[in-house]
């Protein structure tokens, strides 16, 4: 198991919670993977933690953005009526994703 805080912050709402993986549920895989996809895809691409305390939903405008939705759940976040919260974040398809990635596998190793 590896677990992790996550927060996130916006106007409004501001979340917490402990994410537990196993090994990082290939997390870091996913954002490389996405870093890789410069110039699109179609629809939503998303990535839960084992116990669904996070999700994080990726769509791209196939114009060289890339918008990350963060939603945090809790106290448990597997079951049906857990509190969730959520905030956007939008990054270049380019640089900003090939950064996140790195940043992201650094978490994990």
């Amino acid at each position: 198991m590896l677990d992790f805080l996550c927060e996130i912050s916006d106007v409004g709402v501001t979340a917490a919670k402990v994410v537990r993986t196993l090994d990082g549920d290939s997390l870091a895989s996913w954002v490389a993977e996405l870093a890789d996809s410069y110039p699109g895809w179609d629809g939503v691409r998303s990535w839960k933690s084992l116990e669904r305390e996070l999700r994080i939903d990726a769509t791209h405008d196939r114009r060289g953005h890339v918008s990350l939705r963060f939603v945090v759940r809790g106290p448990r976040g597997y079951e049906r009526d857990a509190w969730e919260a959520s905030a956007c974040v939008n990054l270049d398809a380019g640089e900003d994703m090939r950064h996140l990635a790195a940043e992201i596998a650094a978490l994990f190793t």
